[in-house]
């Protein structure tokens, strides 16, 4: 198993802080945040802690939410997904969220990057069709690239 660390109060204070800079939002639910060697950041209940790890045999722990890359946090699939549901929970409008016609839908599970005209600054976004979030990716010089894993690709019925 990789090796896996939780974090402090303060190393989730600052990923929070993140979310809320990048998309307007951090979910107010409590975790446990663990962060692998790969900057990846898993998230499960906090009673994990409870449990003496060194004597289990684990290949996987928590739910995958977000990748830290300098300055920004990339979100999975799911923790995308999560951060919308928690947001429309607390009645709050994420930002740098764009919504994607049927036909854009079509071509990004057939992992084609997307034009499309979002501005000049490049950023991470979040895609959503019918007002359910895709995924997290990035927007870059009118293009929308496509970071949807392999397993995740074909022909989608919109």
């Amino acid at each position: 198993m990789q090796s896996l660390t939780i974090l402090n109060t303060r190393e989730i204070k600052k990923i929070k802080e993140q979310l809320e800079a990048q998309f307007g939002f951090a979910p107010k639910i409590d975790y446990a945040y663990l962060k692998a060697s790969d900057e990846r950041i898993f998230i499960l209940s906090k009673d994990v802690i409870k449990v003496d790890l060194s004597k289990l045999k684990v290949d996987k722990l928590g739910l995958y939410f977000a990748e830290i890359r300098p300055n920004q946090i990339r979100l999975s699939k799911e923790g995308a997904q999560l951060l919308a549901r928690e947001a429309e929970k607390e009645k709050a409008t994420l930002k740098n969220r764009v919504e994607l016609t049927s036909e854009e839908v079509q071509e990004y599970f057939k992992g084609a990057p997307l034009e499309k005209d979002l501005g000049t600054e490049n950023r991470l976004i979040l895609l959503s069709h019918s007002k359910k979030v895709l995924g997290c990716t990035q927007y870059k010089d009118t293009k929308i690239l496509n970071f949807l894993p392999k397993i995740n690709r074909g022909e989608v019925i919109v």
